[in-house]
């Protein structure tokens, strides 16, 4: 089952427009500079001139498709049925970019995302996200702050609410190494379920190395949490270690997307938890990997799959699965 919020910061499709945008020197389209007037003159940006230089764009993305589960969970929860059902998936982008005085960009942007399951109504999970960013080229490096706002409901009830703000610094070692150190401070609020309310104090740092352009790259990443939740027994310090792999390449006169990755997680739990007498400790394996495939100019096919193993001293959230999705797309 879908999560209810993203699990990682890593941004591929990020990560490679960055790299196109410094290796090419030709930045791609960028929003509107009047909702950060101040924020823009606070770093030394004329409102003014950001609208007579800027370069403003809307983008969108849309999907739907079919997944298959395993063991239909909430990860968020740990909980687990040991039992497998399909689910149809819909899901949905629109976003907004602005670049100003050719040094700082501004993006906002919207997703939605709803899975509807055959069987198991109650894990249909719903979520809408919005993001905003502001990024500031000081030369060789690249300053940044986001915004991240997700609502998600469970069964169609209220589920889970969360907030972030990422601030992070960024830029090239080099002509192929790129490197972006990042802090998150992050707010969890649960419905009904107050003693997993959380705040998230978590830093680290993610490389890419550029292989072939960006036709061909591999990042890895590390990342320290240290969760402080109102129900003691959900405080842990968590480590969290991720390799990426991305490769595009030429299927006939097709461009094929490929992207493969693992990410592990450590949770050392500071405190006892009650139903098993002793403190929690979680290990998480996960791999994925996706295809896609363009279908015409805006028309594309994406398979995805990942299997997870989840390791833990507490039985309900000790469990493997296996999670496939076919997607149809059009992005415009």
């Amino acid at each position: 089952m879908r999560t209810a919020y993203p699990l990682s910061t890593e941004n591929l499709h990020l990560a490679k427009w960055e790299g196109e945008r410094s290796m090419k020197r030709n930045p791609g389209p960028k929003t509107h500079p009047a909702l950060f007037a101040l924020a823009l003159a606070a770093i030394g940006v004329v409102p003014g001139a950001a609208l007579a230089q800027g370069k403003s764009g809307f983008s969108g993305e849309a999907s739907a498709g079919i997944e298959y589960d395993s063991n239909i969970s909430v990860i968020e929860l740990d909980q687990n049925t040991a039992r497998d059902d399909f689910a149809g998936a819909i899901d949905g982008e629109l976003s907004y970019d602005t670049e100003f005085d050719g040094k700082t960009d501004f993006s906002l942007a919207y997703n939605f995302s709803q899975s509807l399951h055959f069987d198991f109504t109650n894990f249909d999970i719903q979520t809408h996200r919005g993001t905003l960013s502001l990024d500031r080229d000081l030369g060789s490096v690249k300053a940044g702050v986001s915004y991240f706002y997700a609502y998600s409901t469970l069964g169609r009830k209220g589920f889970l609410t969360l907030q972030r703000i990422n601030p992070s610094l960024a830029g090239f070692v080099g002509k192929r190494v790129y490197l972006r150190a990042f802090y998150e401070y992050t707010d969890k609020a649960f419905k009904n379920r107050t003693d997993r309310d959380a705040t998230v104090n978590a830093g680290g740092l993610t490389a890419y190395f550029f292989i072939d352009g960006t036709r061909t790259f591999l990042s890895a990443g590390y990342k320290l949490e240290l969760q402080n939740a109102t129900g003691p027994r959900f405080d842990y310090d968590g480590h969290n270690i991720r390799l990426r792999f991305s490769h595009d390449f030429m299927l006939g006169d097709q461009k094929v997307e490929f992207d493969a990755g693992w990410r592990y997680e450590r949770r050392n739990y500071s405190k006892i938890t009650p139903s098993i007498g002793v403190k929690r400790d979680d290990k998480r394996n996960r791999l994925e990997a996706n295809f896609e495939f363009p279908l015409g100019e805006r028309l594309y096919l994406r398979l995805e799959y990942e299997y997870d193993n989840f390791v833990s001293n507490l039985p309900s959230a000790d469990f493997n699965q296996n999670l496939a999705a076919v997607r149809l797309g059009i992005r415009f």
